[in-house]
């Protein structure tokens, strides 16, 4: 994932390599572990490139096993919201430290978060989950079944003002950001 605005650029990748106290991982600027993950557990560690024009650094963010890099930041001038299947995590992207930390009361995957107007949108496997700007949750909606597709179809896209959704039955449904069901 890369994500870009007039302070830095950042990437975002799995680092398949990784092992958590290992001494053969590649190099990291900062290390960042807010659920303190041991070597045995499972888990997955993003790499996040920031170039901040003036330097640059490489971030290791570790988290749960089922993390996902596509559409799985946020970028708001100079912080980035992570999300990490259960695990929201906020970085000062100038320094790179830790500026809050939250795990999400959830069912299933998290796959990824969006901006919006009144917070983020997080899609999950089971359920689509509104939170507001502090990550409390404001709503959660679930269909008949889980929300991805085995058909061509889309199963989660975002428009001006709703929310469309593609379960594994095939069942469409639309919702609005208040999180009722409109189709």
């Amino acid at each position: 994932m890369i994500l870009q605005n007039e302070i830095c650029h950042i990437e975002i990748n799995i680092d398949e390599t990784y092992t958590v106290d290992s001494v053969d991982n590649r190099h990291y600027d900062v290390t960042l572990n807010p659920e303190n993950y041991r070597h045995n557990d499972l888990s997955k560690t993003l790499s996040i490139h920031i170039g901040l024009y003036a330097r640059e650094f490489q971030v290791a963010l570790i988290g749960p096993y089922h993390s996902y890099d596509l559409d799985c930041a946020v970028l708001q001038d100079d912080i980035l919201t992570v999300l990490q299947d259960n695990m929201i995590t906020q970085i000062k992207i100038t320094d790179a430290y830790i500026i809050r930390h939250v795990v999400l009361d959830c069912l299933g995957c998290n796959f990824a978060i969006y901006k919006v107007e009144k917070g983020y949108i997080v899609y999950g496997e089971i359920e689509i989950t509104m939170l507001d700007l502090d990550f409390k949750k404001q709503w959660s909606f679930s269909g008949k079944d889980i929300f991805v597709s085995i058909s061509n179809r889309e199963p989660f896209t975002i428009r001006e003002n709703l929310i469309c959704l593609y379960d594994f039955e095939n069942n469409y449904y639309e919702i609005d950001f208040d999180g009722k069901q409109i189709i």
